[in-house]
């Protein structure tokens, strides 16, 4: 069981669900580095438990649009 780990959270929900690339062809987690790099948003500033959480919800958030929504 992996409750309060997002990292394992991750691996598991990407064993199931590949990332799935949009229209432009980048997947949530090339929009997560993209995110992270003009945000500042680092696991050094957040701290690792918090900025996997971060990750996890960024990637869920974009791949569910992805699924849902391909041509977007």
């Amino acid at each position: 069981m992996c409750y309060q780990e997002p990292v394992e959270i991750l691996e598991k929900m990407l064993e199931v669900t590949p990332l799935t690339p949009n229209s432009r062809g980048y997947t949530p987690l090339d929009d997560f580095e993209h995110f992270c790099a003009y945000s500042g948003c680092s696991e050094e500033l957040l701290g690792a438990k918090n900025f996997a959480w971060v990750k996890l919800a960024f990637i869920t958030a974009k791949q569910e649009c992805n699924v849902h929504r391909p041509d977007d």
